[in-house]
């Protein structure tokens, strides 16, 4: 580990209650290797969150190409002081979905995670804002089954980032209780991830192909410590609630699966920028015709800038219109939620939001509820 190490060991207070763990505590039980207990003596560090007032900014619907494209224009994504927790959790989400689009065969079981925080405590809040980042991505580590393979922390301005990495697991080093992972899903014997992806991230030009979005967590799309609240300079006050490890679980094997047996012909992650940043990012070449009414309709009348702009992670991915029945049963097999939104549009670049897109009749029933939520 790098840096000070006084943001890592200390005890905490937090608005008047002292805190349980430490963050260095928390850490070393979500590593892949345990580490020594420190031998110096902890510090205490006294701190407070930071109270939001109730959102009060109105988003224009008429507004969202602009909206995009401020979000575009963003030099450096900022962490949110009073989202770090979420945002914590949400980067812990993308960054394994990232190594879904990568070949090789692996499972999630089969990942750990380098994670490095950039930190300081020169202002109120921010120590309250890295325990809480610590103490959300060390939960939603543990409740994924995934290992920490190494950590830093170095000085600076507060940002966090993960990278995914394949770790081979040997007979021996899985406990008794744990071979029984071994014949399941969640772990390969000799797992591997090639460098390069195996799907293309943008989209290919076939306009019977079909472009469906696949929620990696049930949590409502809110948009505290989004990239768009940083664009326009808005300050609401809920973020994603990211915490369905079990439903972030079965969404990564289906989709995991369908990307090595060559089903998804491109895809890209769901993340930092929302849906509409995904879909931006599939279309430099190839546009596409896009509906999100059933999203919203599914989530409640959920206002369209919520659903584009919401960062709940997840995925996006063009799958041939002959596939479709196949990928719909094995969805719905593992109770996951998907929407089709769109077919790939060739000629100009973009994205296009209709009014309507076809979708086929079998999905009419579902598209009111969330069935598949666990």
């Amino acid at each position: 580990m790098t840096g000070k190490t006084d943001l890592i060991n200390s005890t905490y207070i937090i608005d008047g209650v002292q805190m349980p763990l430490t963050p260095g505590k928390m850490l070393r039980e979500c590593m892949a290797e345990p580490l020594p207990e420190p031998d110096t003596e902890s510090l205490t560090l006294a701190d407070e969150r930071e109270d939001l007032a109730p959102d009060t900014f109105t988003y224009d619907e008429s507004l969202i190409e602009r909206y995009a494209q401020l979000v575009d224009y963003l030099e450096k994504r900022e962490l949110p002081i009073p989202f770090a927790g979420p945002y914590s959790a949400g980067k812990v989400a993308q960054a394994l979905i990232d190594a879904i689009w990568m070949g090789g065969h692996f499972r999630l079981g089969d990942l750990s995670l380098k994670a490095d925080w950039k930190w300081n405590a020169k202002e109120i809040g921010l120590a309250a804002a890295f325990y809480a980042s610590v103490e959300e991505t060390c939960n939603y580590i543990d409740a994924l089954g995934v290992k920490i393979e190494k950590y830093s922390l170095t000085s600076g301005a507060p940002s966090v980032s993960f990278k995914a990495a394949t770790v081979a697991v040997s007979d021996e080093d899985v406990p008794e209780e744990e071979s029984l992972m071994q014949d399941l899903p969640y772990r390969t014997v000799n797992p591997h991830m090639s460098r390069r992806r195996k799907v293309s991230a943008s989209l290919v030009p076939e306009a019977q192909d079909w472009l469906l979005f696949i929620p990696f967590d049930p949590c409502d799309f809110r948009l505290g410590g989004s990239a768009l609240s940083q664009a326009i300079g808005s300050t609401p006050s809920t973020a994603p609630d990211i915490q369905d490890a079990d439903y972030f679980m079965d969404c990564y094997e289906v989709v995991r699966e369908l990307v090595e047996d060559g089903i998804v012909k491109a895809g890209v992650t769901v993340g930092d920028g929302g849906l509409m940043s995904a879909l931006r990012t599939m279309t430099t070449a190839v546009g596409a015709d896009v509906c999100i009414g059933d999203i919203c309709k599914a989530y409640g009348n959920e206002k369209p800038v919520r659903v584009l702009f919401g960062e709940v992670p997840g995925v996006l991915i063009q799958i041939a219109d002959i596939d479709y029945d196949y990928v719909d049963a094995e969805l719905i097999l593992q109770d996951v939620v998907y929407f089709p939104i769109g077919h790939p549009r060739e000629g100009q670049p973009g994205v296009q939001i209709s009014e309507k897109v076809e979708i086929p009749q079998i999905l009419e029933s579902l598209l009111n509820t969330l069935e598949g939520e666990d």
